[in-house]
C-alpha cells in the first residue's frame, strides 16, 4: 500500500471514530442508530487503524538480521480472533448491553475501547483466513443478527428500559436487512473478480 493509501486509512480511522464519539448523543438517542449505527462505526475505526498500522509496518524498513516477520500463530487461520468478534458482536445485541452503555461509564468505555479493537482483530483474522473459515463466521454472525431481529419484532413488551417499543421493531428490521445485505455484498465481492475473467 502507497503512503497516500497509509494515510487515507489512518484518516479514515480517526474520522470514524471522532464521528461516533462526537455524535454520541444523537446516536445512542434511538435503539436503531445505537446498535446499527454507531457500533459499526467503532469496528470499522479498528479495522482502518489495523489496516494502517499493517502497511505501515510491511513499508518500514528492516535491518539484515531483523529475518520475517513472526506469524500470529495464537490466531491460526483466524479462527480464534474471529471467534472472539462474533461473541463481542452476541455481547452487543443484547438489549441490557445497550441499557448499561448509556448509564454506566464503565460499561461506555468498554464498548468505545473494546469495539475498535474487535474491529483491529476481525480485520487481521480476516487477512489469515481461508474461504470456507470466513464463510462459516458469515453465516453464523448473518443467522444470529436474524434471529435477534425476529426476537426484537415478536416482542410484545420493551426489552431495553431506555428505547420505545417501536424503535425496538425497527432495530429488528434492521439487524434482519443486515442478515440480508452482508452475505449478498461477500457474494458480489467473490464472484466480481470471476465476472471479470469469464468476460476478458
Amino acid at each position: 500500500m502507497s503512503a497516500r493509501g497509509i494515510l487515507a486509512n489512518a484518516v479514515a480511522a480517526l474520522g470514524l471514530c471522532a464521528l461516533a464519539l462526537i455524535w454520541r448523543a444523537p446516536l445512542t438517542a434511538l435503539m436503531s442508530t445505537h446498535m446499527l449505527v454507531q457500533i459499526p462505526l467503532l469496528v470499522l475505526t479498528g479495522v482502518c487503524a489495523e489496516q494502517a498500522w499493517r502497511a505501515w509496518r510491511d513499508r518500514a524498513p528492516r535491518g539484515v538480521s531483523d529475518g520475517p516477520r513472526p506469524a500470529w500463530s495464537y490466531n491460526e487461520y483466524g479462527m480464534p480472533g474471529l471467534l472472539l468478534v462474533s461473541l463481542v458482536g452476541a455481547c452487543w445485541m443484547v438489549p441490557k448491553a445497550l441499557d448499561d452503555a448509556l448509564v454506566d461509564w464503565r460499561v461506555a468505555a468498554f464498548k468505545v475501547l473494546g469495539l475498535p479493537l474487535a474491529g483491529w482483530i476481525l480485520r487481521a483474522s480476516l487477512r489469515r483466513s481461508n474461504t470456507v473459515v470466513k464463510l462459516f463466521f458469515l453465516g453464523n454472525f448473518c443467522w444470529m443478527s436474524a434471529i435477534v431481529g425476529l426476537i426484537y419484532q415478536d416482542q410484545p413488551v420493551r426489552l431495553c428500559n431506555a428505547y420505545l417499543q417501536d424503535d425496538q421493531a425497527w432495530t429488528g428490521m434492521g439487524l434482519i436487512a443486515l442478515s440480508i445485505i452482508l452475505p449478498t455484498a461477500w457474494l458480489l465481492a467473490r464472484i466480481g473478480p470471476i465476472w471479470r475473467y469469464l468476460n476478458r
